[in-house]
């Protein structure tokens, strides 16, 4: 079951009827526990149970056969929770895995119960699961946790508003629901925060932008590529126009930039038209930031026409 984009909580007259949980930064995972072995299955339906033998070895010894769970595997380091560490994990060699599993060692925190000692919950309401697996994950420990959530309003507005440490906005959860596998019912809200960036660059001709290709200077002044706006509207292309300009000298990044940058991995390079990087920008942006750039596509606000791009704060933007 999957989550669709919203741009808000319900307001208080709806909220009676949902849960509200924590969306934090990590894998999507089914856990599977039969006949005494664990399986572990991202939302892709591919196999992490190698990558992870922490995971599976507690879920066989602290579970009952005939379990079911979906989850979040996170990493957490340096007080926060580490997608890069995550996708380290995922690595060919065994030997690799055991490694890590001993140098960062993840957690499986657990949202639903999907079958319980072979019974399928799947039917069952929402809130009627929650109540199972909170028995069901009673006395396990850590690696395994159960997944924060609240029914009350405040509580999720306070992780919208004062969220760290890895929690990157919140999902939304009818209690009457049943779990219906490849339904996006839930709905997720990620946490944006008007952030500063430089444009030092286009996809498509500087006067008609269909994207931005946004900058950022890191701790040593090096202007990095950070991430890319989402798809312009026509006018924010036009306005955008009347303000780029192309480079009047040497342009720090290469005339294409790796997709994985964007987020994109295997796919094509980026093809771009540099820009001249003294445009600041406001946009709103989420917080999966990593290696200097933004994970997801940022939206575009607005020109800064009152900044130069030596105003724009280095390093991780706050």
């Amino acid at each position: 079951m999957a989550a669709r984009p919203a741009e808000q909580l319900p307001d208080a007259e709806r909220a009676e009827r949902f849960s509200f949980e924590a969306k934090l930064d990590g894998f999507r995972c089914i856990a599977f526990i039969h006949d005494g072995h664990a399986v572990l299955q991202s939302r892709q339906q591919r196999s992490l149970t190698r990558y992870f033998p922490e995971i599976t070895a507690a879920l066989v010894d602290q579970l009952p056969d005939g379990t079911v769970l979906d989850g979040e595997l996170v990493i957490r380091s340096g007080g926060r929770l580490d997608f890069g560490a995550l996708q380290r994990r995922i690595h060919p060699s065994a030997m690799h895995a055991a490694r890590r599993s001993a140098v960062t060692p993840a957690t499986f925190v657990v949202f639903d119960v999907l079958v319980r000692e072979h019974t399928d919950m799947r039917p069952e309401q929402y809130r009627r699961r929650r109540k199972q697996l909170r028995r069901l994950l009673d006395e396990t420990r850590p690696p395994i946790a159960l997944m924060p959530a609240t029914r009350d309003l405040a509580g999720a507005r306070a992780w919208m508003a004062e969220h760290g440490g890895g929690i990157e906005g919140v999902v939304v959860k009818d209690r009457r629901r049943a779990y219906r596998p490849d339904r996006h019912a839930w709905e997720k809200i990620r946490i944006r925060s008007a952030v500063d960036a430089i444009v030092g660059g286009v996809i498509g001709p500087l006067d008609r932008p269909e994207a931005l290709i946004l900058g950022r200077r890191d701790d040593r002044g090096r202007l990095r590529v950070a991430g890319r706006t989402r798809p312009l509207r026509a006018a924010e292309q036009a306005e955008l126009a009347r303000v780029l300009a192309p480079p009047d000298g040497a342009h720090p990044w290469p005339p294409v930039i790796p997709a994985s940058r964007f987020g994109q991995l295997g796919s094509d390079p980026i093809v771009y038209t540099k820009a001249r990087p003294d445009v600041v920008v406001e946009v709103d942006a989420d917080v999966c930031w990593e290696h200097d750039r933004w994970r997801h596509a940022v939206v575009y606000r607005r020109v800064r026409v009152d900044l130069t791009a030596d105003d724009v704060a280095r390093g991780r933007p706050e």
